[in-house]
């Protein structure tokens, strides 16, 4: 039985382990200053509960008789009216009858069904060892239990409830229950009241997600699953002055924020599920999904950013450039293998060997940085038949960028490019939102991404990014691998590997753009 310490020293939370062995504690009592020297002083022993004994144990509820068994216990009512218990991980430890012996507190969740799911606190006193459980207290429905402790002889349950007029979907109070065992039956009492104004426990938060908008798109939607006391961060590009409307379809329960980390423009006390705002500057907005609910639930979330400005006259409009610019006239299927994040002094060239072995050709989109440190390496790439495009100049994301930002990185490699420039952008990550596409097209660039994403970059073995370019070898695949940005050399031998297995299969290899 593993044992953490608690709060307070007169209580310890223990949790469960594989162990079953019933575990003593030995308590050394000072030796009486009256007694001489060479008495010896006896050494107390007192058993403690085992975590088995609570997987096992029998309790009185409400007339019935609760028996666990592995922690869990099942009763019927007849037809499908069923009450289920299953004792939680959570134990809590200290002496409730000042007897000077450990005693426990069990964590117990009733689920009844299609009436609730009710918390039960059961204590537990050790009677040498011996479990004897006392009558459960009910401390909610649908509620999140934060602590449970023992303090000074006195059981304290600290948990996140919701006012007695609100839906059980709501939390919006930390309540602290005081449990009293020195009556004949287990007396109960709230002792503290506080409101929740930052809705849920930060420690839940979730990994950050970029919403991406589709082609043409000013809209997205993002679906997920949340649990409670958890929140889920988007992040979006938009800028100053743009009209941004966001959308969550959820339980109540589950809410939205809107904020740029400083400026908070629909903060979680609010309880809302849609906000329309004009956003007062530019930057990436943050969407949070925030679940106060009891349980896990699923929801959407859609965002719409509508463009800066009226609508342009179609005659004026910057034309979006596609890919690939001219399709072959040649029969049979293509297949466009792109190499990201180089050149690199070892692994592009090794590339290139396989390639022209092969008689492979393919589009490299080369950051600028490195660009400028090995051009002889490119100049080679263009004299075999490849074609070079643009992959931002130290890979960055573009939706964290100004507009002058964006201009910039691609505008200084499409200069150190020069004439061999092919007129195709792959933003770092595929990351985008609303405007890289049109920013893109300002520059006389495409948008270049990938249907087959061989995930080399996680170097996941040879063998297995060879499988995924041979099994999404299919006509008009684009195929993302990378020559730069870490050891390539699985993504060297994959594409040997690769290439060489679907030599009969009279594919042609051609450059994306």
């Amino acid at each position: 039985m593993a044992a953490a310490c608690a709060d307070n020293n007169d209580s310890t939370d223990q949790t469960s382990s594989t162990s079953t062995t019933t575990t003593t504690t030995v308590r050394a009592q000072a030796p009486e200053t009256s007694a001489p020297a060479s008495t010896t002083t006896a050494v107390a022993e007192t058993a403690l509960i085992a975590w088995e004994d609570l997987e096992n144990l029998s309790f009185e509820l409400e007339g019935d008789t609760i028996e666990l068994e592995g922690g869990e216990s099942e009763i019927s009512y007849g037809g499908a009216s069923t009450t289920t218990f299953l004792l939680q991980n959570r134990v809590t430890q200290g002496d409730l009858d000042d007897d000077g012996d450990d005693d426990l507190v069990a964590h117990i969740i009733e689920r009844s069904a299609g009436t609730g799911v009710f918390h039960l606190i059961v204590p537990v006193l050790n009677n040498d060892g011996v479990p004897e459980p006392q009558t459960p207290v009910h401390v909610g429905d649908r509620v999140i239990i934060e602590e449970i402790s023992i303090k000074n002889g006195l059981i304290e349950v600290t948990l996140l409830d919701r006012q007695d007029n609100e839906p059980f979907t709501v939390i919006t109070q930390r309540k602290t229950i005081e449990i009293d065992l020195s009556e004949a039956e287990p007396q109960a009492r709230v002792v503290n009241t506080r409101p929740l104004k930052d809705l849920p426990l930060p420690e839940l938060d979730l990994p950050d997600i970029s919403i991406q908008f589709e082609a043409g798109a000013i809209s997205a939607t993002e679906s997920g699953a949340i649990e409670p006391g958890q929140r889920q961060t988007y992040t979006l590009q938009a800028s100053e002055g743009q009209a941004l409307s966001v959308e969550l379809t959820a339980p109540l329960g589950v809410w939205l924020t809107v904020d740029l980390g400083y400026f908070v423009l629909t903060p979680a006390e609010d309880r809302v599920q849609e906000a329309e705002v004009t956003l007062p500057v530019s930057g990436p907005w943050r969407l949070t999904v925030v679940s106060t609910h009891g349980e896990s639930v699923d929801y959407e979330l859609t965002a719409t950013a509508l463009p800066l400005g009226p609508p342009s006259d179609p005659s004026s409009a910057v034309p979006l450039p596609t890919i690939p610019a001219t399709p072959s006239a040649d029969p049979g299927d293509v297949v466009y293998l792109t190499i990201d994040d180089g050149p690199h002094p070892v692994y592009t060239p090794q590339i290139l060997d396989i390639l022209a072995r092969h008689n492979a050709r393919a589009t490299f989109f080369v950051v600028g940085y490195l660009v400028e440190r090995y051009q002889a390496i490119v100049e080679r790439i263009v004299a075999e038949g490849h074609t070079v495009a643009n992959h931002t100049w130290l890979h960055e994301d573009l939706t964290t960028l100004s507009r002058e930002s964006f201009d910039e990185t691609i505008a200084r490699t499409q200069e150190i490019l020069g004439e061999h420039a092919a007129p195709c952008l792959r933003p770092p990550y595929g990351s985008r939102n609303a405007f890289t596409r049109e920013w893109a097209a300002s520059h006389g660039l495409a948008l270049a991404l990938w249907t087959v994403d061989t995930f080399d970059w996680r170097n996941p073995g040879a063998a297995t990014i060879a499988n995924r370019i041979v099994a999404g070898a299919t006509d008009g695949a684009i195929v993302s691998l990378h020559d730069g940005g870490g050891d390539r050399s699985q993504t060297v031998e994959a594409l040997d590997d690769a290439l060489s297995r679907l030599s009969d299969s009279e594919i042609r290899y051609e450059p994306l753009c």
